[in-house]
């Protein structure tokens, strides 16, 4: 049909001059006709438009400005207090639900064996362990629960005052009668406001024991902060949230400020007056209106209240919605006027394209369609087929696509089209198969990494398509496709008359291969592997051809630069090649300790070995994906499980598949696999090591006055004493001998300033025998015991 059209074209222009006269009759008939003017030709499409413009520019400006004022203020009002009371019931459960979940845990750590009558008249000091164990007791009870700020215990006999970070606290005078009241309340856990100097604060308060005569409380100090900010205040975004005890009193007023606090006064005075503190009201403060719900907590009784303005969710509604009207009413008449000039102007056009596309039917006649729309449409949609059949035309001859329509081919992507079918497209972008076999080539770049000076890593698509160029200049006469794969590497699409033998191809693809080998090596000092395909007469054997290539690639030689590799001949067989088991194991075991250097350097040995037994690409590809396995595994079995999160193993599995020698293997695996997990190791051989240290200062600091030794802590750690020594220097800065003595001098100082012990008794108390009590001290302090106590005494 286009071949027709194409005939027919000299026909056409050669019958044009004869028709000129008519047609230029024809169009100044129609100009007199239609161009009387605008303001005279009323069509179908003038009337649309008229309307249309009316319809679209009044209406939905009123009813939008009505609906937002009369409507949407009011929802928006009903909206926010529905909403924020929502809100309020779901911030009261979430507090409740942290209050009770406290509570349960107070009554669990009641029933703990530490608390039970064995407190009633403990020595601490004579009972070390359980000392240690109350304490280590109290500190993770003070840091179970977020809302938790301190906990204290009382003891009834002698009155003292417990907690994990001041120690014990002898209470005298007055200063028990406090917490004696506590033991007189009936509940034994409920919760009450302290006023005593130390502690203070709002606690959670329970008897000890659980069962029998109470000597002694265990109590937990909120953490006010935490629980307003649980409770939803936050000062930034106006208003306010505070919370009234049982008696009616604010809570946690030092977290808020002046401004606030006489808010809250003054709203805590309005809810007093309210009789259903239950449901939500309106408030007036500072000329600001605020929507106020208030909401008990079950667990604990008390009143949580909320504050949000309202009119500032109002002011914007109310703004807008009354401009809209304004401006709506104001511009209904311009409306009026606008439509009907756009109208006219919508239909100029319409005009001019009638002009073009009315054809008259003679020299004082013009017809007019009915609908000048449908007219049109007609008319462009018969202009715009033409238009395609000779765009596609067009594109067909572009270099592009045949290239594309070439991948597709060989990848399979046309495996559901015929042989005649794929035949007939391949005519289509002008290559000539009939009677033809096919050949496909793979040109593979190696050697990237010697290039890092002069290209990075994301310019691999730049020398890929430096290759295509040189390859296209090296085959131009051959009539060659080239296909840039953009991976460094090239595909090539040959074909050959059915009459030349098979030899005189395998010949000319060798001659072709090994210029295009050369010039590459000697051009972009690379070096190349080229894979000859096998000569195939059917079109839909393409793809597997270019397949077997591709796997071809991987037998290549890693001793020979430049290689050719023919699948028209048999592939030379190779032996297995032999892993380096040792090297694995050593580079894991190097790895997982963190040794760097060494890592680097057992990594370069190992592709070393894996290179001088492993001839093939394919058998280097398969040693390093049995390394990947083992350090995989070898995490996996390790206690960091954290450090296995770092890695997508399928990821990492395909990166390595694509790597073509062991120098960009070596770079990948340390790039990819080592640096990030020693570097995790790092991490978390570094928290190990502040934990241990800080477990082994605990000791000294309890256990001084006793024959405490390095051996006996990392005993009780379960490392060597080797280990702590060089942990316990490298986190506190001083070796394990030297921080005993300075914690044991210290409190001899505190001893020798605050108490008239003799000498050999505070010697004996830090831990020394009193001669080498004197000998050490001086040497430490450049005096000695007497002599230091008598400078500061004075």
């Amino acid at each position: 049909m286009i071949g027709n059209q194409q005939e027919a074209a000299p026909g056409a222009l050669a019958q044009e001059p004869a028709s000129c006269t008519s047609i230029h009759d024809g169009m100044d008939g129609m100009k007199k006709r239609i161009g009387k003017g605008l303001l005279t030709y009323r069509g179908h499409a003038f009337r649309r438009s008229l309307l249309l413009i009316l319809i679209v520019t009044t209406i939905p400006t009123l009813l939008i400005a009505a609906s937002s004022y009369y409507i949407g203020v009011r929802y928006i009002e009903r909206e926010v207090e529905r909403t924020h009371k929502l809100q309020l019931d779901y911030t009261v459960k979430q507090v409740s639900d942290a209050l009770g979940h406290l509570q349960v845990g107070m009554n669990q750590w009641t029933l703990n064996p530490l608390m039970s009558g064995k407190l009633r008249d403990i020595d601490f000091k004579e009972n070390y362990s359980f000392s240690k164990d109350f304490f280590e007791s109290l500190t993770v009870l003070n840091n179970s629960n977020a809302l938790i700020d301190q906990v204290y215990v009382y003891l009834e006999n002698p009155p003292r005052i417990i907690s994990d970070s001041q120690g014990i606290h002898k209470l005298e005078g007055n200063g028990p009668k406090p917490y004696h009241e506590l033991l007189a309340v009936k509940e034994r856990l409920f919760w009450r406001k302290l006023q005593t100097p130390e502690p203070e604060g709002m606690f959670v308060i329970h008897k000890l024991p659980v069962i029998g005569e109470p000597f002694g409380t265990i109590m937990a100090r909120i953490n006010e902060k935490q629980l307003l900010n649980l409770a939803g205040y936050d000062p930034g975004l106006g208003g306010t949230t505070f919370i009234l005890s049982r008696e009616g009193t604010l809570m946690s007023r030092p977290l808020y400020s002046p401004a606030i606090q006489k808010m809250n006064e003054a709203l805590v005075s309005e809810v007093d007056g309210k009789p259903d503190k239950s449901s939500s009201f309106r408030w007036s403060w500072n000329d600001e209106l605020y929507v106020v719900s208030t909401a008990s907590i079950p667990v604990t009784g008390w009143e949580l209240v909320s504050a949000v303005p309202l009119s500032e969710f109002l002011k914007p509604i109310v703004i807008v919605s009354r401009l809209i009207m304004m401006v709506g009413f104001v511009s209904l008449l311009l409306v009026l006027l606008s439509s009907w000039y756009a109208s006219v102007r919508l239909v100029q056009p319409i005009h001019r394209l009638l002009r073009m596309l009315i054809s008259p039917a003679g020299a004082d006649q013009l017809l007019v369609p009915k609908d000048e729309i449908q007219y049109i449409e007609e008319q462009w949609r018969n202009l715009s087929t033409e238009s395609h059949l000779l765009q596609s035309r067009l594109e067909e001859q572009h270099s592009s696509l045949r290239t594309g329509f070439l991948l597709q081919l060989v990848q399979g992507h046309l495996q559901l089209l015929r042989e005649p079918e794929i035949m007939q497209r391949m005519e289509q972008y002008g290559w000539e198969p009939d009677g033809k076999q096919f050949v496909v080539m793979v040109v593979q770049l190696l050697g990237f990494q010697r290039l890092q000076e002069s290209f990075r890593e994301d310019e691999q698509p730049l020398v890929t398509f430096a290759a295509v160029n040189i390859i296209e200049e090296l085959t131009g006469k051959d009539n060659v496709t080239v296909m840039n794969l953009h991976d460094l590497s090239v595909g090539l699409f040959m074909m050959f008359p059915q009459e030349v033998s098979p030899g005189e191809v395998s010949e000319r693809l060798k001659r072709m291969a090994s210029e295009i080998g050369q010039s590459l090596h000697r051009i972009l000092k690379m070096d190349t592997v080229i894979g000859l395909g096998q000569t195939v007469s059917a079109i839909g054997r393409i793809p597997i051809a270019w397949e077997e290539v591709q796997q071809a690639l991987r037998h290549r030689k890693l001793d020979e630069p430049n290689q050719i590799i023919d699948l028209n001949e048999p592939i030379t067989e190779y032996t297995e090649s032999r892993y380096p088991f040792t090297l694995e194991q050593d580079l894991i075991h190097s790895m997982f300790r963190g040794l760097g250097e060494e890592s680097h350097r057992l990594l370069g040995e190992f592709y070393l070995e894996l290179k001088a037994h492993a001839d093939r690409e394919l058998l280097l590809q398969q040693g390093s994906l049995k390394l990947l396995g083992a350090v995989q595994s070898a995490l996996m079995q390790s206690d960091v499980m954290q450090a296995a999160s770092l890695f997508d193993w399928g990821q990492l599995y395909s990166e390595l598949l694509v790597l073509k020698d062991s120098d960009e293997m070596q770079t990948w695996f340390a790039g990819r696999i080592m640096e990030p997990l020693m570097a995790e190791l790092m991490h978390h051989q570094n928290d190990r090591a502040r934990e241990l240290v800080e477990r082994t200062v605990g000791m000294i600091r309890m256990e001084y006055p006793t024959d405490i030794s390095l051996d006996l802590c990392a005993d009780r750690l379960g490392i060597s004493s080797s280990s702590l020594s060089k942990l316990f220097l490298q986190v506190t800065g001083m070796y394990f001998v030297d921080y005993l003595t300075k914690t044991r001098l210290d409190r001899a100082k505190e001893l020798l300033i605050g108490s008239e012990l003799k000498m050999q008794e505070i010697a004996i108390q830090v831990g020394y025998q009193p001669t080498y009590f004197n000998r050490i001290f001086k040497k430490m302090e450049g005096m000695t015991p007497k002599d230091f106590r008598e400078q500061h005494k004075l």
